[in-house]
């Protein structure tokens, strides 16, 4: 369900496009952009829209609601909302005017981005920087209407410009929580084949469970007993490569408890068996040896 009312002021803009099959395939797109004068009593209220919608404000204040979360958008500032979980957005009373850009995007980069720009799925403001938010939002209006492989990517890469600009300035902000998060994940570093109880990284961390849970997976990607597994695992593979240690061995050098769990876990991260890895090292590096030799110079007898 979408209500709405478009309270604007005249020279709003609103484009509309759909994507083409080449647009799809790029790792950003857009089907719907503008800019909003926007006065009083502009609100939207959706329940589900196959897309995220990425704000940024000129001038004014906007009030942005998802998931029991408000948040105030102030000039300078942008934010990023999945349209897939219910949403509203409205002008700000106190100010009564929000001069803002809007595009609705998608896109296989989103994926990669959304846990940083939206972590634990709470919507948050961000810090823009004002002349080249404003320049990639316009080359995006600029090239939505004129459908060619050029302004499809000219499109794309405004998009991209403007998220990893927002990731890697508001991460900055966030210096001080990054630092105790990477420290924690030094810890894991260095003791990657070993127990290591949740409440040493808590105590690094200085943080409470859940928070530390959330950080770290934004920052670093991924859970922190997976970043240890993957590290467990990237070892294992070096030993299956370089040396003839059985499976067992591998599997007690590497802190797995037994045989059966080392497997398991090896095969679901490599895609094969640790002894079918193993082959795969050895049929590699033949076809490796063989090649040197065949591409070698030739002699003269």
């Amino acid at each position: 369900m979408l209500v709405y009312n478009l309270d604007i002021e005249p020279g709003s803009l609103w484009l509309r496009s759909t994507p083409s099959e080449f647009a799809m395939k790029q790792p950003f797109f857009c089907t719907e952009a503008g800019i909003f004068y926007a006065r009083r009593d502009f609100n939207t209220s959706r329940d589900y829209k196959d897309s995220y919608l990425l704000f940024y404000t000129v001038e004014g204040c906007g009030i942005i609601r998802q998931n029991g979360v408000m948040v105030k958008l102030m000039p300078g500032q942008a934010l990023l909302l999945n349209c897939r979980t219910p949403q509203e957005y409205m002008t700000d009373s106190d100010t009564g005017i929000w001069t803002h850009y809007w595009a609705h995007i998608d896109g296989e980069g989103m994926k990669g981005l959304e846990d940083l720009l939206i972590p634990d799925k709470r919507i948050t403001a961000m810090n823009g920087r004002d002349e080249s938010m404003r320049r990639e939002y316009d080359q995006i209006l600029k090239n939505m209407e004129n459908a060619s492989v050029y302004t499809t990517l000219q499109v794309s890469l405004a998009i991209h410009n403007v998220l990893t600009n927002l990731a890697v300035r508001n991460s900055v902000s966030r210096s001080r929580n990054q630092k105790l998060i990477m420290d924690a994940a030094d810890h894991i570093s260095l003791h990657w084949n070993e127990e290591i109880p949740l409440s040493d990284l808590l105590a690094i961390s200085h943080m409470s469970k859940s928070y530390f849970m959330r950080l770290f997976r934004q920052y670093i990607g991924t859970t922190p007993y997976n970043y240890m597994l993957s590290l467990r695992i990237t070892k294992a593979k070096e030993y299956l490569e370089m040396t003839d240690m059985s499976v067992h061995e591998i599997a007690s050098e590497t802190g797995f408890n037994d045989d059966a769990s080392f497997s398991t876990r090896f095969s679901a991260m490599a895609g094969m068996s640790p002894l079918k890895y193993r082959q795969s090292a050895i049929t590699r590096r033949q076809a490796g040896q063989l090649k040197s030799v065949t591409a070698g110079p030739e002699t003269v007898s």
